[in-house]
C-alpha cells in the first residue's frame, strides 16, 4: 500500500532528534508522502528545513487559530514570499469556537489567509472546531478556493459536509475514528467516499485507539486505514489507493 499523511506535525519538540527514526518507520509501513503543517511563524523555517532533509516531506505554512496575535498581521505577507516547490498548502488555518481567542480576530486571519492561498494558487489545510457555520460564512466572503482544500480531523456532519463540497473541499481523518463509536463520521465517510477523503494522523496528537496515552507518530496511519476499512467496509488497499490519489491531485504531490 502506499498512503499519504496529509496532516502531521513533524515540527513538534516530542520528534527532535528523532525524525529519521520517525520517517523511516513511516516508510516501511507504506507512507510514500508526509505533508508538515506549521501553526505560527516561528516554526516556517523549520518546516521548510526538515521538507530539504527528507524527500517524502512537504510543508504547509499557517497561522493556526489557537495561536493568532494582532502582531501577526505584518507577518502575512511572508507567506508569498517564499519559494519552494515542496511547499504545498496555507495551513495550518482555520477557526475554532472553543478556544478563547475572539472569532472576529480569527475569521480575519483566516480570510486573509484564504486571499493568499488563491493569490498563490494553493490549497488549504483547515482546523475548524465547533465553526462550521462561520467557515461556511467565511469561505463565502472571500469566493471559491480556487485550490480547494482539505479539513482536517473532520468533525462535520453530511449536511454540513454537502455545503462544503462544492467550495473544493476535502476531508481528512485520523486517530479519533479507530475508537469507532461516532454514527455520524461513519455517514460522513460513507457519503465523501471515494470522492473527497483523505488520510491524517496530526501526530504529535490523537494516537489511535491501539497506541492511546502514546505520543502519536506517522506510522501509526495504518490503523486509520484499518478502522476507515471496518467503518465503510471498503477493503484496506482500495482506501489507501483512493486517499492517495486524492492527495497527490489537491496537493500536487510528485509521488
Amino acid at each position: 500500500m502506499q498512503l499519504v499523511d496529509v496532516h502531521c506535525h513533524l515540527e513538534s519538540e516530542h520528534f527532535a532528534g528523532m525524525l529519521d527514526t520517525i520517517v523511516e518507520k513511516a516508510k516501511r509501513v507504506g507512507v510514500v508522502a508526509l505533508i508538515t503543517c506549521a501553526i505560527v511563524p516561528e516554526q516556517w523555517e523549520l518546516s521548510q528545513t526538515i521538507s530539504k532533509n527528507y524527500k517524502e516531506v512537504y510543508f504547509s505554512l499557517g497561522f493556526h487559530p489557537w495561536y493568532i496575535e494582532e502582531s501577526f498581521h505584518d507577518e502575512l505577507k511572508k507567506l508569498t514570499d517564499i519559494k519552494d516547490d515542496k511547499y504545498c498548502a496555507i495551513g495550518e488555518i482555520g477557526l475554532d469556537a472553543k478556544t478563547n481567542i475572539d472569532m472576529q480576530l480569527q475569521k480575519k486571519f483566516f480570510e486573509d489567509q484564504l486571499s493568499i492561498a488563491n493569490e498563490l494558487g494553493k490549497p488549504v489545510i483547515v482546523h475548524c472546531r465547533s465553526a462550521f457555520n462561520e467557515l461556511v460564512a467565511s469561505v463565502k466572503r472571500v469566493g471559491t478556493l480556487k485550490a480547494g482544500g482539505v479539513i482536517h480531523s473532520y468533525s462535520g456532519n453530511v449536511e454540513i459536509t454537502k455545503q462544503l463540497i462544492p467550495f473544493g473541499f476535502y476531508f481528512s481523518f485520523g486517530g479519533a475514528i479507530t475508537f469507532r463509536n461516532s454514527k455520524k463520521k461513519v455517514e460522513v465517510l460513507k457519503f465523501i467516499y471515494p470522492d473527497y477523503v483523505l488520510l491524517e494522523t496530526d501526530s504529535p496528537d490523537i494516537p489511535p485507539v491501539e497506541k492511546n496515552g502514546e505520543i502519536n507518530v506517522p506510522e501509526n496511519i495504518i490503523y486509520v486505514v484499518r478502522a476507515m476499512s471496518e467503518l465503510i467496509e471498503k477493503p484496506e488497499e482500495e482506501i489507501a489507493m483512493v486517499t492517495t490519489n486524492n492527495a497527490k491531485k489537491l496537493f500536487n504531490l510528485e509521488i
